[in-house]
């Protein structure tokens, strides 16, 4: 069955719904949650967020689209283990150590990845070494903008504007080089 449907029973709270939605997608929001906790949590931990993830989908379904259920589910789980990692104050300590999950084993689906993380890193490596510092805490060790503003001596406000023009840059660039 397609999720559309399942989606559509999940807004009317069809238990069953869920359930065959946590079966459909429980491996890759356990590994996403797995690839960004790994090293300070245990599998109880993964198992644990993941029901947060399924919770989560329970209470919005209705703000989810029809198409979209797979990116809106890893979003919620990322979100989920920053949320744990800054609350455990454990930090991944290399951008290289976070694995994306695998969507399937075909050579084109890892040509496509490798290409897009080369693309991403190209782009990253591209900013002032200011505003890349800035972007490396946020995103990839999970930083709080607080934390980020007092080891640089900045204003939070400062930190928020160079993340924000940060992404618009790196925005920018990945769509020129999607073009290319």
């Amino acid at each position: 069955m397609r999720d559309a449907p399942l989606l559509e029973r999940l807004r009317r709270q069809d238990e069953d719904a869920l359930d065959q939605l946590t079966t459909r997608y429980k491996s890759y929001v356990c590994t996403i949650l797995s690839n960004m906790i790994q090293g300070s949590g245990g599998w109880a931990d993964v198992e644990e967020l993941c029901a947060d993830v399924f919770l989560t989908l329970w209470q919005h379904a209705g703000e989810v689209e029809s198409g979209k259920l797979k990116p809106w589910l890893g979003t919620v789980a990322r979100n989920r283990a920053k949320s744990w990692l800054r609350a455990q104050h454990s930090l991944p300590m290399d951008l290289d150590e976070i694995e994306l999950p695998d969507d399937g084993p075909g050579l084109e689906d890892e040509a496509i990845r490798s290409e897009l993380a080369a693309a991403v890193r190209k782009a990253v490596d591209s900013l002032r070494p200011k505003d890349r510092d800035i972007f490396l805490r946020y995103y990839f060790y999970l930083q709080p903008v607080e934390t980020i503003a007092a080891a640089l001596d900045m204003a939070p406000v400062s930190v928020r504007s160079r993340l924000s023009r940060g992404r618009e840059v790196l925005r920018k660039r990945l769509e020129k080089e999607v073009r290319a």
